[in-house]
């Protein structure tokens, strides 16, 4: 977490500076009486045309006028005489209207920009200014975010990140050590993810409700058949051969082949049809493989029936879709 905040703190950028607001906003009057005004006064121009317009106009801060000039350009090339100078008065007060909506905004803009602009480079102030706003401006709507969700209204509270913040900078007692605080932060970071994550599956589950139907009760009525087995977590197998060697454990590596295929019968993997066992460890395979390997004896070849919640739940693998159950002949050769 340290890493990442201080990381933040280093990406500084002069627009971030920019959006500082205090001060005064009428413009300076141009006077190009040397080498050094003129440089100024083109660097100034520069700065504007290369990005800060365009920023701006992406910030909600200015209202564009570039598609109006652009369309009035067109005209007025193909436009006789008369037509260019009505053309032209159009496009003029067109502009003009644009810039008395731009205008409030705008000058709040210029203002913070010159407040920001006087300010001694390496003052304690400046630097404040310039954290907190990355602090206003992207951390935190982006904690906001992942924490409450995209479309919630609910936010932080930037008192109590103050108080926590400056206890810590004035070597004050914390209410939460800063152990605890980076624990918190994490815990409800996971937990609005694991909960954003179930919003997207029940989505997700609607969508796909046919799908989840058809697999429900393939498995309901493969459960009948003679020979097949239900765990009470819901995986379903039937011993094709019974070995009589060791059963591997959570640290052992196994060596199989496997064959797996959707409830329809189309083939999404197999080492058989590749010629090849694989080698894996038994916790590093989907929780279905992981129970059925716990349980058979070395030598053993088993169907497994897997339950979607089980394989790859929600996720979309492809031939894989989200909510599939699957199938898989395994074959268990040997614990390396």
């Amino acid at each position: 977490m340290k890493k990442t905040i201080l990381g933040t703190f280093c990406a500084m950028t002069m627009l971030t500076v920019l959006m500082v607001s205090c001060g005064g906003a009428s413009t300076p009057k141009t006077s190009l009486k040397n080498s050094v005004d003129s440089v100024s006064y083109a660097y100034g121009v520069s700065m504007a045309e290369q990005g800060l317009v365009q920023y701006l106009e992406q910030q909600g801060v200015l209202q564009s006028a570039s598609n109006i000039e652009y369309d009035y350009q067109m005209r007025i090339a193909a436009a006789d005489s008369t037509q260019k100078a009505v053309l032209q008065k159009e496009m003029a007060a067109k502009i003009d209207s644009v810039n008395k909506i731009n205008a409030p905004r705008l000058n709040e803009f210029i203002k913070g920009l010159k407040a920001a602009m006087n300010l001694e480079e390496k003052s304690p102030y400046a630097q404040g200014l310039s954290i907190g706003v990355q602090f206003s401006q992207m951390m935190l709507p982006q904690f906001n975010s992942m924490l409450f969700g995209s479309d919630s209204t609910q936010k932080v509270d930037n008192d109590q990140i103050m108080a926590g913040l400056i206890s810590v900078l004035k070597n004050q007692q914390l209410a939460i050590s800063t152990m605890d605080a980076s624990a918190l932060v994490q815990k409800k970071m996971e937990e609005a993810q694991a909960a954003e994550q179930a919003r997207q599956e029940e989505e997700l589950k609607v969508q796909y409700a046919d799908s989840i139907a058809a697999g429900d009760a393939y498995l309901a009525e493969n459960a009948k058949r003679e020979g097949v087995v239900t765990l009470p977590s819901g995986l379903q197998y039937e011993v094709l051969k019974e070995g009589n060697g060791a059963i591997p454990t959570d640290t052992d590596r196994v060596k199989v082949h496997y064959h797996g295929t959707l409830i329809n019968g189309t083939v999404f993997d197999s080492s058989v049809n590749r010629g090849e066992p694989s080698t894996f460890g038994v916790t590093q395979v989907i929780a279905g493989w992981t129970e059925a390997l716990k349980l058979m004896p070395v030598g053993s070849k088993w169907r497994l029936y897997v339950p979607y919640d089980l394989a790859y739940g929600a996720q979309d693998r492809g031939t894989i879709k989200p909510f599939s159950n699957l199938i898989f002949d395994v074959e268990l050769l040997g614990i390396e």
